[in-house]
């Protein structure tokens, strides 16, 4: 077995095995190779010429005020069903672990596909990072101002809310790429002094998936004024529920990193 970076030449196996690993549409792995893909960093490994697992670590600072940090998200970490079980994962991790600290990123983060994955990543030395989740079963009556945000423009919002708190800084492809599964939006509640903030969300049928909300549920009205929900699933900061995942590489060390977006 061979372990190394994916180059262009792999794409058609790469988003094979993608679609074997999550079965996710054509639409959706297209969506990932032409927006994130070519600012990411792949790995993986080949047997007999046959590419077996993946794994791809998307460029990204953490930061917290003035302090700032390079981390890379580890995303899409999928093995093929006929070589699981055999440690191929680990090895995977371990190679790219090995060549991000050769080119000094400070961090890994990730988040598991599934809380029973939770156990076997500690094992690689992750430790869990914490948000707040909430289920609405009654969503709230609708009330204040809603607009529509371009990344660019949410990116600059979602910083200027999180200045004060260690989270993941998005960059615009991150951002475009989640702009693929969920719209972005500033919320106003109409108040004097008006708080505000903002949310990444999409509709999921009758429930109202907030991704991220800014700087609480507070605003969570606005946001239903421009899609409205008669339930709500939401995610925001603080709390204390496992959600991503953080190893340090170095010691540019934050306390309990805020990470919204899992891309799912």
């Amino acid at each position: 077995m061979r372990l190394r970076k994916t180059n262009p030449g792999d794409l058609p196996q790469l988003k094979a095995l993608w679609a074997l690993g999550f079965g996710d549409t054509e639409q959706e792995i297209e969506a990932f190779f032409a927006i994130s893909y070519p600012t990411a960093t792949g790995f993986c490994a080949e047997e007999d010429g046959r590419l077996i697992a993946a794994a791809y670590a998307l460029p990204q600072e953490l930061a917290w005020g003035e302090k700032s940090c390079r981390s890379a998200y580890l995303y899409a970490v999928t093995t093929h069903p006929d070589f699981r079980r055999r440690g191929i994962c680990a090895k995977l991790l371990a190679y790219a672990e090995k060549e991000l600290t050769k080119r000094y990123f400070d961090c890994l983060t990730l988040v598991p596909a599934m809380d029973a994955l939770r156990a076997y990543y500690e094992t690689l030395g992750f430790v869990s990072q914490n948000a707040a989740f909430f289920d609405e079963g009654g969503a709230p009556e609708a009330r204040g101002v809603c607009e529509v945000l371009t990344p660019a423009e949410y990116a600059g919002l979602r910083e200027t809310v999180l200045y004060d708190l260690p989270h993941v800084r998005y960059g615009l492809s991150d951002l475009r790429y989640q702009a693929s599964m969920s719209g972005f939006y500033r919320l106003e509640l109409g108040k004097i002094p008006a708080p505000f903030g903002g949310a990444g969300a999409h509709p999921d049928g009758e429930t109202l998936v907030v991704d991220e909300i800014l700087p609480d549920c507070s605003v969570l009205p606005a946001l239903l004024k421009q899609l409205p929900a008669k339930q709500c699933r939401v995610r925001t900061v603080g709390g204390s529920t496992p959600f991503a995942m953080c190893k340090w590489l170095s010691d540019a060390r934050m306390p309990d990193v805020y990470l919204a977006f899992d891309f799912g």
